[in-house]
Order: C-alpha cells, then sequence, then structure tokens
C-alpha cells in the first residue's frame, strides 16, 4: 500500500505542521480570563483544549497590572533553531518579563529568552495546559 502525501515520512513540514494541529488559534488575555472566566482555548485543528484554573490564579499572582492587559495565553515555548545546543526559546516583551520573573532567572534581551527543557517541566507544573510548545523549522 502506497504512502500518501499525509504519510510520507520523508515529507519534514507536513510531519511538523501535524504536530502543530493542535496549536492554539485565539489567544485571549490574561486579564480576560481573570474578568470573563472560561478555561478553554479553540485549536488550529478545530478542536477545543482546557486548562486549569490554578495556572490563571498564579499568573495573577505573579505579573504587573500592566502585564495582565498584554499577556497573552497560552504561552508559547518554540524551537530556536539557531541555538547551537538545541533549546528553546520564549519570545514576547511580557512574555519574557514574566517567565524571566517565575523562573528566578536573568534575560539577555527583552524580548528573547532561551530556556531549556527542564525549564519547560518547571513551568508546566506551575501553569498547568497554559504552556505550549511548538515545533518549528
Amino acid at each position: 500500500m502506497p504512502y500518501t502525501i499525509e504519510d510520507d515520512p520523508r515529507n519534514i513540514p507536513g510531519l511538523i505542521a501535524g504536530l502543530n494541529s493542535n496549536m492554539p488559534v485565539q489567544r485571549r488575555s490574561l486579564i480576560d480570563y481573570i474578568e470573563n472566566g472560561g478555561d478553554t482555548f479553540a485549536t488550529k485543528s478545530g478542536g477545543t483544549c482546557s486548562f486549569e484554573r490554578s495556572g490563571i490564579d498564579f499568573l495573577e499572582s505573579v505579573c504587573t497590572e500592566q502585564e495582565k492587559l498584554t499577556l497573552r495565553l497560552p504561552i508559547f515555548i518554540t524551537t530556536d533553531p539557531s541555538s547551537e545546543t538545541g533549546g528553546w526559546k520564549i519570545e514576547g516583551r511580557t512574555e519574557v518579563a514574566v517567565i524571566s520573573r517565575i523562573l528566578n532567572r536573568r534575560v539577555h534581551s527583552d524580548d528573547h529568552m532561551s530556556i531549556y527543557y527542564v525549564d519547560i517541566m518547571t513551568l508546566k507544573k506551575q501553569m498547568p495546559g497554559l504552556v505550549f510548545t511548538i515545533f518549528s523549522p
């Protein structure tokens, strides 16, 4: 039986697109979740993902009022192809400020922060369902 284009293991872009099929498409601000409730977000594949409210409460306790307005959830962590060690990164001024405070780490750039697998696990424990990893070539 021949492979279809979707099943071809040599189709790397298709494979990566499949990995990101549950990527959130509409990200709400932290203040929106605080004021209007809800614990779900829509995904690229048309599904709905839910998360624990404890993550919203945790973020509310560590964010400034301005960060509550500008922080979009879930927080994206993407592969960092520019990294020599194959690490991960967080981009965005608000995201970097909040995550660096949570991880108690200095940042070298206001809008870019390299992180490692152990950091991802720490964030996922503190904010279940609100940290989303994206694979990019």
